[in-house]
C-alpha cells in the first residue's frame, strides 16, 4: 500500500526541472551582465555594480537549484551543441571532424559551480565598498564577471575542447584581475608572470587534447571515461596523457615548481585575490584532474605522480608561509599548501575527500583575503612586522579572521577539519606512511602558519611609524561586514558531516570503482590533535614575539624567498630568453630580411634588366665572374679526386 501511494505521488519541481538548462542559465548570466555593462552602463559605477550583483545573484539561485536537483537525483546529464563540423574527404571514422560544446550537470559540477558563483557574489558585495575610492571600478567588476563566467565554463565543460577554450579565458581573466593596478610595477610584473605560467598550462592542455583526439577520435569526458582501458592505448601512452594534463593542472593550481605566480597574485586587490585563491583560477587545475580522473585512475603511474607532486607542493607551501613577512603572500602560500593537499588526496584515491577539501577550503580562504584587505587598508602596510595590537580596535574583523584561521587550519568543528579527516582516513586505510606523514605535516605546519598571521596582526602593540596614527584605526561595517559575516557562517557549517546519505558530501561526489574515504575516530583524533597542537605552538611563539636566533636568519631569508626559485626563473629569463631573442632578431634582420631583399632584387632585375645593367660596373662584373669560375673549378677538382671508402 505504501509503495502504491509513493508511486502515485505527484512529482515536484525537482523531478521535472532540467538541471542542464538551469546550469546553462547560471553560466550565461554573468556574461550577459558583462555585455549589458559594456553596452549601457559603463559610465556609471553604481548601476554597473548593481547589475553585476543582481545577475550574479540570479546565477547563484540557478546553481543552488542544480545542487538541489542533483541531491534528489544524482545523475550525469549533458546538454551538448555542435561548435564546429566539417567533412574531411576521408573514409571511415575520419570522414568528419566535429567539435562540441555544452553544459553538464553532475554532483561534481553542481558542487564546484555553486561555490564559484556564491564566492563571486560575496566578493562583489564586498568590492562595492572596498573599491569605492579606487579608479577603474567598472573595469574591476567587468573582470570579476568575466572571471566568474570563465571558471563556471571550466566547471560545466563537457569535453576537452571546451575545457581548453575556458582555460584560456581563465588565463586572461587572471591577468586582468592581478594587473588591475597596472600603474604599479609589481602588479604589472605579477600579472605578466601569472599569464606566462598559465599559458604554459594552456599549451600543455592543447597538446593533451591533440594527443587524446589522435588516439581516440573523441573529446567528450563521459565517452572517454570508458575507453581508457579498452586497449587502444598502451600504459605508456596513458601516462603521457596524464603527464600533459598534470602540467596543465600544475600551472593553473600552482603546484611545485610552477607555483611562482600564486604568491605574486597577492598584488591583486583583496576581493580579486579572494576569488582567485578560493574559487577561481587557482582551483582550475584541481578541477581538471577531478574531471579527467578516469584517465589518472587508468594509469597507476599517473596517480603516483599526483600523490608525489601534491605532497611536495603541500609541504613546501605551508613551510614557506611560515617565513613570509607580507600578509597576503603568507595567505597565498597557505593556498598552495591546500591545493597540494587536494592533489595528494586525488593521487591516493580519496576522490570525494579531495573535492570536499576544495569545497570546504573556499570559504575560509576567501574570508582571510577579505579580512586582510581591511587590515591593510587601515594600517596602510602589508608587512606583518609593522602590524600588531589590532584586537582592541578591530574586534569584528579579528573575530571573523579567527573563524577563518580555525576553519582553514582544520580545527574541529570548522570546515576543513572534516575534509582533512576524510583524506587522512584514506591514507590510514591504504597504510601509506609517506601520505600519512605528509598530511599530518601539512595540517600541523598549516595551523602554525595561519595562527602566526593572526597573532602578528592582532596581538602585541601596534608598530609606530612616521605619519601613522593607530588611534585612527576603525573597524568595518555595512557591506564589508555583511559579506564577511556570511563567509564566516559558511566556514563554520560547510564541512559538517553529521547527516548521512545523499547529503553527505563524501558520498555525494563519488567516482566509480573508488571506495569512499569514510572517517573514523583515529583519523579524526589525529587531525584534531595535530591542528590544535600546531595552533598552540604558533601562539606561544608568535603572540609572545619570540625572536629568531641569529644563526637561523639565513634559513629564514631563504625560506622567505621560497628557496629563490622565483629568482631562478627570472635569472633564466635574463640569461637564456633575452640572448635567444637577440639571436633571433639578428637572424631575422641579416638572414630572413636579407634573403627576402635578395629575392626582391632578383625579381626586379628580371623585370627591368636594362635599368639594373646601367648601374653595374664592368670591372665588378668581370671580377665576380672570375671568382665564380675559380670557385667552380676548385670544387670540380676536389670532387674528381674523391672516392667513396
Amino acid at each position: 500500500m505504501t509503495l502504491t501511494l509513493l508511486a502515485a505521488a505527484p512529482k515536484g519541481p525537482l523531478d521535472t526541472w532540467s538541471p542542464t538548462l538551469l546550469a546553462q542559465f547560471a553560466l550565461l548570466l554573468p556574461v550577459i551582465a558583462l555585455l549589458v555593462i559594456l553596452a549601457f552602463t559603463i559610465d556609471s559605477r553604481r548601476v554597473s555594480a548593481a547589475i553585476s550583483i543582481l545577475f550574479t545573484l540570479a546565477s547563484v539561485i540557478c546553481a543552488l537549484l542544480v545542487v538541489a536537483i542533483e541531491v534528489a537525483h544524482p545523475l550525469h546529464l549533458e546538454r551538448p551543441a555542435t561548435f564546429l563540423q566539417f567533412f574531411t574527404g576521408q573514409s571511415g571514422g575520419a570522414s568528419e571532424f566535429t567539435l562540441q560544446w555544452g553544459v553538464l550537470s553532475d554532483p561534481l559540477a553542481a558542487t564546484v559551480g555553486f561555490a564559484v558563483v556564491l564566492v563571486s557574489l560575496l566578493v562583489q558585495v564586498y568590492a562595492v565598498s572596498f573599491m569605492r575610492r579606487e579608479d577603474g571600478v567598472v573595469r574591476f567588476f567587468c573582470a570579476l564577471l568575466f572571471a566568474t563566467f570563465a571558471m563556471l565554463g571550466v566547471t560545466l565543460s563537457v569535453s576537452y575542447f571546451e575545457m581548453l577554450l575556458f582555460f584560456g579565458m581563465v588565463t586572461l581573466s587572471t591577468y586582468l584581475l592581478v594587473g588591475h593596478w597596472w600603474q604599479r610595477e609589481e602588479a604589472a610584473a605579477a600579472a605578466l608572470r601569472a599569464f606566462v605560467i598559465s599559458a604554459i598550462g594552456d599549451l600543455a592542455l592543447l597538446a593533451a587534447v591533440a594527443y587524446i583526439y589522435f588516439r581516440f577520435s573523441e573529446l567528450n569526458f563521459q565517452t572517454l571515461a570508458g575507453q581508457y582501458l579498452g586497449g587502444r592505448v598502451s600504459a605508456n601512452g596513458l601516462f603521457v596523457m596524464a603527464i600533459l594534463l598534470f602540467v596543465a593542472a600544475a600551472a593553473k593550481s600552482a603546484l611545485f615548481p610552477l607555483h611562482v605566480w600564486l604568491p605574486s597574485s597577492a598584488q591583486a586587490p583583496a576581493p580579486a585575490a579572494a576569488l582567485i585563491h578560493s574559487a577561481g583560477s587557482a582551483l582550475c587545475g584541481v578541477y581538471l584532474i577531478a574531471r579527467t580522473y578516469a584517465l589518472f585512475h587508468a594509469s597507476p603511474r599517473g596517480l603516483a605522480l599526483l600523490a608525489i607532486a601534491g605532497g611536495i607542493s603541500a609541504v613546501l607551501g605551508v613551510l614557506w608561509a611560515l617565513f613570509q613577512d607580507n600578509l597576503k603572500r603568507a595567505i597565498a602560500y597557505t593556498t598552495m599548501g591546500e591545493l597540494g593537499l587536494m592533489v595528494l588526496a586525488l593521487g591516493i584515491g580519496a576522490y570525494g575527500a579531495g573535492v570536499f577539501e576544495l569545497f570546504t577550503h573556499a570559504w575560509p580562504k576567501a574570508l582571510l583575503f577579505l579580512a586582510a584587505g581591511v587590515i591593510i587598508r587601515e594600517l596602510r602596510t602589508e608587512r606583518l612586522s609593522e602590524m600588531g595590537g589590532l584586537w582592541p580596535r578591530m574586534r569584528f574583523t579579528g573575530s571573523v579572521m579567527a573563524i577563518a584561521v580555525a576553519a582553514a587550519a582544520g580545527i574541529p568543528p570548522f570546515s576543513t577539519f572534516w575534509s582533512k579527516d576524510a583524506i587522512l582516513s584514506k591514507a590510514l586505510a591504504l597504510n601509506s606512511p609517506l601520505a600519512i606523514a605528509a598530511i599530518v605535516a601539512v595540517t600541523f605546519l598549516g595551523a602554525m602558519a595561519l595562527v602566526r598571521i593572526f597573532a602578528l596582526a592582532f596581538t602585541g602593540d601596534t608598530a609606530r611609524r612616521r605619519r601613522f596614527e593607530p588611534e585612527r584605526i576603525r573597524d568595518v561595517g555595512g557591506r564589508l561586514a555583511f559579506a564577511m559575516s556570511l563567509l564566516a557562517i559558511i566556514s563554520v557549517v560547510a564541512g559538517i558531516r553529521a547527516l548521512r546519505g545523499r547529503i553527505d558530501p563524501i558520498g555525494f561526489i563519488t567516482f566509480p570503482g573508488v571506495p569512499l574515504a569514510n572517517s573514523h575516530f583515529v583519523a579524526a583524533g589525529v587531525t584534531a590533535v595535530t591542528a590544535v597542537l600546531g595552533a598552540a605552538v604558533a601562539w606561544v611563539i608568535y603572540a609572545r614575539r619570540v625572536p629568531v636566533p641569529a644563526a637561523l636568519q639565513p634559513v629564514r631569508h631563504a625560506m622567505g624567498e621560497g628557496l629563490f626559485i622565483d629568482r631562478a626563473y627570472r635569472f633564466g629569463a635574463v640569461a637564456v630568453l633575452i640572448p635567444a631573442s637577440r639571436v633571433m632578431g639578428w637572424v631575422e634582420i641579416h638572414v630572413v630580411d636579407g634573403a627576402l631583399d635578395l629575392i626582391a632584387d632578383s625579381v626586379a632585375l628580371a623585370g627591368q634588366p636594362r635599368a639594373w645593367l646601367a648601374q653595374v660596373r664592368a670591372r665588378q662584373l668581370l671580377i665576380g665572374l672570375f671568382a665564380g669560375v675559380v670557385a667552380l673549378g676548385a670544387v670540380s677538382i676536389v670532387l674528381a679526386g674523391w672516392r667513396p671508402g
